[in-house]
C-alpha cells in the first residue's frame, strides 16, 4: 500500500509519463515517496535512487524494502557529479528526475546536468521539479535552464501546474 505522498511528488511522477517497462533514475529521493508511488503503479519498472545523504538512503531503502529485496530497486549513496559513479548505477536510463533538488537552480549545475544527460538513452527525458511556495518568480526556471544548457540535451520545456518543472530530452543522436 502506498504511504503518504506529497502532492509535488505526485505531480512529478505524473510528468514522467511511464509505460511501465522503463529504467528510472531519481536524484535525491529523500524518504522514497516517489519510488514507492512509481513501483506500486508500474511493477515492471527498474528503478535506481541516488542520494548524497546516508539518512535518505536508509529511509528510501526501509520504505521500499520489498522492491529492494526483489531487485526492482537499487538505492545508492553518492553525488551525480562524481565521475566514478556512472559505472555503478546500472544505466542507461529512460527517465531521470529530481524533486526539489536545489543545486540545479541555485547555480549553473552543468557538471551534474552533463552527467545525467550521459546516463540517458537517446531520446531519454530529464525532469527537474520544484515546489515554489512563494510562486515562481522566474529564478528557478532561469537557473534550471542555465544548468540544462549542456551538449546532448535539447531545448528545455517548462511546465507550470502548482509546481514548476523543467524537462529536456537527450538528443536522439546522443552526442
Amino acid at each position: 500500500m502506498v504511504g503518504a505522498v506529497p502532492e509535488r511528488v505526485r505531480r512529478a511522477v505524473a510528468l514522467l509519463d511511464l509505460r511501465g517497462d522503463e529504467v528510472v533514475l531519481e536524484i535525491g529521493p529523500g524518504p522514497g515517496a516517489a519510488v514507492e508511488l512509481v513501483l506500486a503503479r508500474h511493477p515492471g519498472v527498474r528503478y535506481v535512487a541516488l542520494d548524497r545523504s546516508a539518512t535518505a538512503v536508509a529511509r528510501t531503502t526501509e520504505r521500499n524494502r520489498a522492491a529492494v529485496d526483489d531487485g526492482r530497486l537499487a538505492v545508492r549513496q553518492g553525488d551525480i557529479a562524481d565521475p566514478d559513479l556512472a559505472d555503478t548505477l546500472g544505466g542507461p536510463f529512460d527517465v531521470a528526475f529530481a524533486v526539489n533538488v536545489n543545486v540545479f537552480w541555485t547555480r549553473a549545475a552543468r557538471t551534474e546536468a552533463s552527467a545525467l544527460a550521459a546516463l540517458l538513452v537517446p531520446g531519454g527525458a530529464l525532469w527537474l521539479v520544484y515546489e515554489t511556495p512563494g510562486g515562481d518568480d522566474g529564478r528557478v526556471v532561469d537557473g534550471v535552464r542555465a544548468s540544462l544548457a549542456v551538449p546532448g540535451l535539447g531545448a528545455p520545456l517548462v511546465v507550470r501546474d502548482r509546481a514548476v518543472a523543467v524537462g529536456a530530452r537527450r538528443s536522439p543522436a546522443g552526442w
